[in-house]
């Protein structure tokens, strides 16, 4: 005869020969369900925080970000730190872009498609950014141009080529068709990104007052050799 054990109302394992039910199995099936985020029908802005893991041959690593998208061409990220300090700053300000490292109150400037691909690793615009984060893959009521996209039998977007970069959509939220969790793979490398927390709409925040001011303009390659020294 087999016995029951319980805890706080939920069943962990069965006693008894052929009925014995592993306890994790049991544990991730009384997992509650994931949280429910619910997109207005239009998204003009997108911000949130999340977490970007890119893999190459040679490393791989992990970082909390922070972002605004203000749709079609402004937007900021934040590199964070463990402790949730802002190291670097990415803005996007039309066709330009500036790469900020604040702990040295400089910035390296360059065009937008240049900076955002020095974030992720490969070429990536903003609309494009903001559908591997939103899940919004249109312009203006059509298809970002160049991209094949697939959609679950729910008619959300689940995944989607275009040329040798591709994405997949492992896990949304509840309620809508925004990526929870993304998968991609780009030129020389892969990686995923998890979405952590979002809001829609509410614009860009201005930067704080005299913020270039207070910083002087170097090379790119001054940027890279300060993070260096840094590490």
């Amino acid at each position: 005869m087999s016995d029951i054990i319980q805890k706080k109302g939920t069943v962990l394992f069965f006693l008894g020969e052929k009925r014995t039910i592993p306890f994790l199995l049991l544990l991730a099936a009384c997992r509650p369900p994931g949280p429910v985020l619910l997109p207005p029908a239009e998204i003009r802005a997108v911000e949130g925080l999340a977490v970007l893991r890119i893999v190459r041959a040679e490393a791989s690593a992990r970082t909390k970000f922070g972002f605004t998208i203000a749709l079609p061409d402004r937007g900021r990220i934040d590199v964070l730190d463990p402790v949730g300090r802002t190291v670097l700053r990415f803005v996007v300000d039309g066709e330009e872009a500036f790469l900020v490292l604040l702990s040295k109150r400089v910035y390296a400037r360059g065009g937008k498609d240049e900076v955002l691909e020095r974030f992720i690793g490969f070429p990536v615009g903003l609309d494009e950014l903001a559908g591997l984060l939103a899940g919004r893959w249109e312009a203006g009521g059509a298809a970002l141009p160049g991209w094949t996209l697939e959609r679950d039998g729910r008619g959300r977007v689940a995944a989607g080529r275009r040329g040798d970069l591709s994405f997949a959509v492992q896990e949304f939220f509840r309620g809508g068709g925004v990526p929870r969790k993304v998968s991609f793979r780009g030129p020389g490398g892969a990686g995923s990104v998890t979405l952590l927390q979002a809001a829609f709409n509410r614009g860009l925040a201005p930067l704080p007052s005299g913020f270039w001011e207070r910083l002087r303009a170097v090379s790119w390659e001054e940027v890279e050799r300060l993070l260096r020294d840094e590490d």
